[in-house]
């Protein structure tokens, strides 16, 4: 995914990007929850890290949140009070995203990406690793599994963010009919085999399998990649910011943006901050391979047509993850790369079919 052009967005205003009813029903939901408070905490927490007046970005938050489509923690993570009007524009946001993928996509069939278990079935195929669920299966299956793979990844069908997963060392549980019940009990229900990540991926973090999040759309015929980002864990099970990961942008040739950045303002990373390995000079391994796994997936469900996808390289083949109906946003941060032109110009064809 190139770097795209300002030029992209000129004369495409901001309220264009999405239907009009959905604009008014989130104007009016936001208006009914309005919190002064939290908003104001935002615009000083910001105005110190940015060297801002207070004041003029509270006013500024507001009127993007009511007019642009920009929830608050958006206007932060994507460093709008470094940018102007029209470098904005080139922007997407988490609640553009949410007005796009609820016009599009079908509400019954995202169940199907909602629920791990069910994406788990549907995507079996294209998964790569061995998996049971605790509640339709006996415990001798689950012994069985266990000794196979000793190490292994508890899901709850239902979460985001990473949260609800967890890795467990069965050696270090003499009772497998206890640990059984304990899971079931929890709701971690869904039991996988660990994946094994491309050597050149484990240099970064080897704790972490570093995972791919690709952005699509069907259009029916052709699969439009809208975005890509690479994420880094930090040796937790999962490599998302609730476990301390961090991302950098990808462009079309599988290569990195520049320096990597969480949601934090200060945040920053030209080299991993464990392995010291470089966040510049990234490149995703099997490059081909990945964008020819997610173009084979979109088209499995056209009636979910925008998904953003979570993609694990192993050694010899990119597997999938899983599958989020609301695709995730992933921007550049001008404080962190210097960039200041984003990815909305890459969304002009699901943008497009939105108005259809």
């Amino acid at each position: 995914m190139g770097r795209s052009d300002l030029s992209a967005s000129k004369g495409s205003p901001v309220s264009r990007d999405v239907a009009l009813m959905a604009r008014v029903k989130y104007f009016l939901k936001r208006a009914t929850s309005f919190d002064a408070g939290r908003v104001w905490a935002f615009a000083t927490q910001i105005a110190q890290e940015q060297g801002k007046w207070a004041p003029r970005i509270f006013v500024d938050m507001l009127v993007w949140a009511a007019f642009h489509d920009t929830a608050y923690i958006d206007y932060y993570e994507a460093d709008f009070a470094l940018l102007t009007r029209r470098e904005r524009k080139t922007f997407m946001t988490s609640l553009i995203q949410h007005h796009l993928a609820a016009a599009l996509n079908d509400r019954t069939d995202v169940l199907v990406f909602e629920n791990k278990l069910s994406f788990n079935k549907r995507f079996a195929e294209y998964l790569g690793r061995e998996w049971i669920d605790l509640e339709d299966s006996t415990l001798d299956d689950f012994r069985s599994f266990v000794e196979r793979h000793p190490v292994i990844i508890a899901k709850k069908p239902v979460g985001r963010e990473g949260k609800g997963v967890f890795r467990y060392d069965t050696a270090e549980h003499s009772d497998l009919d206890a640990l059984r019940a304990e899971l079931i009990e929890r709701g971690e229900r869904l039991i996988e085999e660990p994946i094994v990540q491309h050597p050149y991926l484990a240099e970064y973090c080897a704790g972490t399998v570093n995972t791919t999040r690709v952005a699509t759309f069907f259009d029916g015929s052709r699969v439009h990649v809208l975005m890509a980002a690479q994420k880094f864990g930090r040796g937790a099970v999962s490599d998302q910011f609730t476990w301390g990961g961090f991302f950098t942008m990808i462009d079309d040739d599988g290569r990195s943006f520049g320096p990597g950045h969480t949601g934090k303002h200060l945040s920053r990373y030209e080299a991993h901050p464990d392995s010291g390995a470089s966040i510049v000079d990234f490149r995703v391994p099997l490059w081909d391979e990945v964008i020819a796994l997610v173009d084979r997936a979109a088209r499995e469900v056209p009636t979910v047509p925008y998904v953003g996808w979570d993609v694990a390289v192993g050694p010899d083949r990119p597997v999938l993850i899983e599958g989020n109906w609301t695709p995730g946003l992933y921007e550049t941060r001008v404080s962190a790369t210097g960039i200041r032109t984003g990815s909305r110009a890459k969304h002009r064809p699901v943008i497009e079919a939105s108005r259809r």
